[in-house]
C-alpha cells in the first residue's frame, strides 16, 4: 500500500513542474494579449478623439444661413 502511495506522490511530484510551467506560459500569453488589446483600444480612443476634434473644427468654419434650408425664407 505504501508503495502505491509513494508512486502516486512521485507522479504528482514529477508532473507538478510541467503543470506549473504550462500555467505560467498560458498566463504570460494572456498578459501579452491583454497588452496588445489595451494598445489597440488606446489607439482607437485617440483616433475617435482626433476625429471628434477635427469634425468640431470643420463645423466651426461652415457659414450657416438662418431662415430655412436654402436661405430663401425672410429675404
Amino acid at each position: 500500500m505504501s508503495i502505491l502511495l509513494g508512486l502516486f506522490f512521485a507522479a504528482v511530484w514529477i508532473s507538478l513542474p510541467v503543470l506549473v510551467l504550462g500555467l505560467r506560459r498560458q498566463i504570460m500569453e494572456s498578459h501579452r494579449t491583454i497588452l496588445r488589446l489595451e494598445a489597440r483600444i488606446l489607439s482607437l480612443e485617440q483616433e475617435i478623439s482626433h476625429r471628434h476634434t477635427s469634425a468640431g473644427q470643420s463645423a466651426d468654419g461652415i457659414d450657416t444661413v438662418s431662415g430655412g434650408v436654402d436661405g430663401t425664407v425672410g429675404r
